[in-house]
């Protein structure tokens, strides 16, 4: 009786410690790909201050701006794998690939959404690059860059 007692009880703090850490590993991700579409969007929102005639004109956007921004987007993207593995609480190469797998799902179903809106070369740059830019994040990151850093020089 007393050891079923101690079982239980030792069950539900690994139960609590298991759904606290799927919690922190869902946050993680999430926040990676959060901060990468708040990002994308101001940048957005601001090129269309900028050059209003290119947004409001119902034409394609040139390819001069496509390619801007393609390129922050990528660089949003750095930023997004570092905050994710910055953010898990463990394993932080695998925080890295599923922020990979949910960006690369998330931009197929943007892909089949736009064919014949926008080039074919800049949905392709988006799903080639935001591998590569999550784990550039996420290396930049365990190499002890940033504030917060845990890897830090030996003395």
């Amino acid at each position: 009786m007393e050891r079923e007692r101690r079982t239980a009880s030792a069950a539900t703090p690994r139960r609590c410690d298991r759904l606290g850490l799927m919690w922190r590993t869902l946050m993680a991700v999430l926040g990676g790909w959060l901060v990468i579409q708040i990002l994308v969007g101001i940048t957005d929102a601001i090129l269309a201050r900028v050059f209003p005639g290119h947004y409001s004109s119902g034409l394609p956007l040139p390819s001069w701006l496509l390619g801007l921004r393609l390129a922050c987007a990528v660089l949003y993207t750095v930023f997004g794998g570092w905050l994710a593995v910055l953010l898990a609480p463990e394993r932080p190469w695998r925080h890295a690939v599923y922020l990979i797998v949910l960006g690369e799902t998330m931009g197929i179903l943007m892909a089949g959404m736009s064919i014949g809106l926008v080039p074919w070369w800049y949905l392709g740059g988006l799903l080639l690059l935001f591998p590569a830019a999550v784990l550039a994040g996420a290396w930049l990151r365990l190499r002890g860059g940033g504030p917060g850093s845990s890897t830090r020089p030996a003395v």
